[in-house]
């Protein structure tokens, strides 16, 4: 972005170092907020966005395929099911049966967790998984590796350390503002939801990492500076 101004409202990102007040950043790692894109939204849509579309570009998935998506009603899984729903891909996304209904508005069919998963993702896809992307890891990696024929055509978040091991992916790639721009513009649009499940303020942030770390809920967790 050229020309920012003082005062100008933007959004961006940083690689690392910015649980901070003042984050200092390239003027070209950043770019203009939509003046309806609440703070919180604009602090919490990088990772999503430019987590979720290098994704599935690597797993290069596109009209007719059917992807599973674990833990989708999360901050990564919300922006995959939109994106690949735009893609014309049939997503199945695993979740909570609580969380159910939000997936059901993203555009996804849903699947519960637990026992009996692969058998209940068969049912619904009786002509196959072509592709998976992990965002839970453990039992969600394994079935993965169950369905999916190809396993280049399975990315993992979470499990890097196996991926080599396994002939699985892990996510690659640099985060550009140009990506973040069209992302803020979907919003903007009404043609991308992106939630946030809560907020906390910066000095509770081991409060939001502890329920990051139940892995269950909706939508983003963002940290506030007041």
């Amino acid at each position: 972005m050229t020309g920012v101004s003082a005062g100008a409202e933007v959004l961006g990102f940083s690689l690392l170092k910015c649980y901070a007040e003042y984050v200092v950043v390239p003027a070209g790692d950043v770019t203009g907020k939509p003046a309806s894109m609440p703070w919180e939204v604009a602090g919490g849509l990088t990772a999503g966005a430019q987590t979720a579309e290098p994704a599935l570009d690597a797993l290069a998935v596109g009209e007719g395929d059917t992807l599973l998506v674990h833990a989708a009603a999360g901050a990564v899984g919300t922006v995959a099911v939109q994106v690949a729903r735009m893609r014309g891909v049939t997503v199945i996304g695993t979740a909570r049966e609580v969380n159910h209904p939000y997936l059901r508005d993203l555009g996804a069919i849903p699947v519960a967790y637990g026992e009996g998963l692969a058998d209940r993702v068969r049912a619904l896809a009786p002509g196959g998984v072509d592709a998976a992307l992990d965002g839970a890891g453990g039992e969600a990696l394994e079935v993965s590796l169950e369905l999916v024929k190809d396993r280049d055509r399975i990315l993992t978040l979470v499990e890097h350390d196996r991926a080599a091991e396994l002939g699985v992916q892990i996510t690659r790639g640099t985060r550009r503002a140009d990506r973040l721009a069209r992302y803020a513009a979907l919003y903007a649009e009404g043609r991308l939801k992106f939630p946030v499940r809560r907020t906390y303020p910066l000095d509770r942030a081991a409060d939001a990492h502890r329920e990051i770390e139940t892995r269950h809920g909706a939508g983003k967790i963002v940290l506030t500076v007041s």
